[in-house]
């Protein structure tokens, strides 16, 4: 979770997305993504945002953007063995 997001932006995300479930799944994507990448890539890191199964990354450095796309398979199946379930499909990194 970034810090500026206010406790209205997580309840409007869950009305918005009652009917698919991916709210929850969006809220626990995003903060074991930042635990694993760590403060230094969580702060080059200006989006986080989960969907369907694909995690989309927004990244500010081309270094580190080349860097994670190399590594995503990895990250994923970090994240999914965190979560203890199949939930990423896919990493996009843009």
């Amino acid at each position: 979770m970034q810090p500026d997001r206010t406790l209205d932006y997580y309840l409007q995300g869950a009305l918005r997305r009652l009917d698919h479930g991916d709210f929850a799944d969006e809220l626990r994507v995003e903060t074991v993504y930042r635990q694993l990448a760590g403060d230094l890539i969580s702060r080059l890191t200006t989006s986080v945002q989960f969907s369907h199964g694909v995690l989309s990354l927004r990244l500010v450095s081309a270094a580190l953007r080349h860097e994670m796309t190399m590594r995503r398979e990895g990250l994923r199946q970090r994240i999914n063995d965190h979560l203890g379930a199949e939930v990423v499909h896919k990493i996009y990194i843009r």
